[in-house]
């Protein structure tokens, strides 16, 4: 059984696991399945079973997506992840606090995520994702799975500031909350081409500042015609970020706003007055 949920099992790393696994992966074939996600095999870390599992669903000859979980997955595996998987979750649960909680370590909050896909950056590859976990904005419910339904305890600038995040690191977009219960501020935050364009056709994704106060990502469009900046406010008070452009390639560039839509002008530097933990999102043209 699994050490932390003692409804979920494995198999022993042999033939009879590999046939038990064949199996399953014949039968998930069989009904049309495109994507399968494994549990308890990241932490600890369980070999047999990712091997196991991969060499299965490509017996069916059929491509199915492996999604490994829960995290955080070990870095030094990643030529492992890269040859079983497509995808693998790079931390604990992701859900609706900013900081860390209290004798909670297997829930991570939002502020530690940006050093773990921080080290994470520079392996993200075609066809190969390290995952950031699920989306807990809008509506929890009905059952969570941690706490009580609920409105996600983000504030709108927090939930800004994950999906932001989320693209610029491109990592898979999974929403965490209830649909049917979709708020107007959530559905935007969903919805926003321009912002979901850098999860799906972007390149280069790194930090350029990161620090206790705030952080500064960058990454390139697909064709080469833009970049695109993030600002974070990782601080509990109100600040202005300032971040020349220059290193970036050009004395200056045409910038849009991607979270207002709007085209500000050209300039040598971009700037944002943030609240706490927000962000802010910009595109910048040659």
């Amino acid at each position: 059984t699994c050490r932390w949920n003692s409804d979920n099992y494995g198999v022993r790393p042999n033939a009879a696991g590999q046939a038990y696994y064949d199996s399953v992966a014949a039968l998930y074939a069989s009904w049309g399945v495109d994507f399968v996600k494994i549990d308890c095999v990241d932490s600890p870390y369980r070999a047999g079973a990712i091997r196991m599992f991969s060499t299965a669903l490509r017996k069916t000859g059929r491509p199915i997506v492996l999604s490994l979980s829960p995290g955080p997955a070990p870095l030094s595996k990643i030529d492992e992840f890269r040859k079983y998987a497509q995808m693998w979750r790079i931390s604990g649960d992701i859900w609706d606090h900013w900081a860390q909680l209290p004798k909670q370590s297997w829930t991570q909050g939002l502020l530690a995520q940006f050093q773990t896909a921080a080290e994470w950056a520079p392996h993200v590859e075609k066809g190969h994702w390290p995952d950031a976990d699920m989306l807990p904005i809008g509506y929890l419910g009905p059952r969570p799975g941690f706490g009580n339904a609920r409105q996600s305890h983000f504030t709108h600038e927090e939930e800004q500031t994950l999906i932001t995040l989320w693209c610029m690191f491109r990592s898979p977009l999974f929403m965490g909350g209830n649909l049917t219960h979709l708020d107007g501020f959530t559905k935007s935050l969903l919805t926003n081409a321009e912002v979901i364009a850098i999860d799906q056709h972007s390149s280069g994704a790194r930090p350029l500042i990161r620090n206790a106060n705030h952080a500064v990502w960058a990454a390139k469009s697909s064709n080469g015609n833009a970049v695109y900046i993030a600002l974070f406010n990782l601080s509990d008070h109100g600040q202005t970020i300032v971040y020349p452009l220059q290193p970036l390639g050009a004395t200056s560039f045409a910038v849009r706003d991607l979270w207002q839509h709007k085209n500000l002008g050209r300039f040598d530097n971009v700037r944002a007055a943030l609240r706490p933990h927000a962000s802010a999102l910009f595109k910048l043209s040659y």
